[in-house]
């Protein structure tokens, strides 16, 4: 498919071609892009609009898998494709425009002594429906045993997805859906919806 890696080098393979420079480098500030809201109600979502009209609604035409998608890791997430036998997909799989605020969602989680774990992102075809964000890697479902569902939706907000959705299924299956645009950039603190 071509996707083009980005993340940290797993721990077994350390990079060979690392120069003084790269290990040299200042570490980012990881800080919120929004203010974290004080709640975050089950069944409800950011902004108060339709996921639609504020991601985009999946237009096959401009997707493109090789073009659109990337691979993302980190070791300190737990990526349920890499731990379940039956899952064919490949939970790394994003839209490019997914990597900033999975980034900074890691970090944050981190920070609070959780562990992130992605559990649905990129899915060509399956469960998901026909018009569901997930066909162009543009939607991620997650959750954090350590944090609960509404920190993590909380954390999701400030982390800066364009639009989130704390899920609690009736059946079970409980998580927190994010998207974002095709064209998205990262929001700044007074940028606030």
């Amino acid at each position: 498919m071509g996707l083009r890696q980005v993340g940290r080098p797993r721990p077994e393979a350390p990079s060979a071609a690392a120069s003084v420079t790269e290990e040299q480098q200042v570490p980012i500030a990881f800080l919120p892009v929004r203010e974290e809201p004080k709640r975050f109600r089950a069944n409800t979502h950011l902004p108060n609009r339709p996921e639609g009209s504020t991601s985009g609604a999946r237009t096959a035409e401009l997707f493109s898998a090789g073009r659109d998608l990337i691979y993302v890791d980190d070791t300190r997430v737990f990526w349920e494709s890499d731990n379940d036998k039956g899952d064919v997909e490949c939970d790394h799989s994003m839209h490019t425009a997914m990597e900033a605020p999975l980034r900074l969602l890691i970090e944050l989680v981190h920070a609070k002594g959780g562990t992130l774990e992605v559990q649905d992102t990129y899915r060509a075809s399956g469960i998901h429906n026909p018009r569901s964000l997930h066909k162009e890697g543009r939607a991620i479902d997650l959750t954090c045993d350590e944090l609960g569902l509404e920190k993590l939706s909380r954390l999701c907000w400030a982390a800066g997805f364009d639009w989130v959705y704390y899920e609690a299924a009736a059946k079970g299956g409980a998580h927190v859906h994010c998207s974002v645009r095709r064209d998205h950039n990262q929001p700044s603190l007074t940028a606030q919806e």
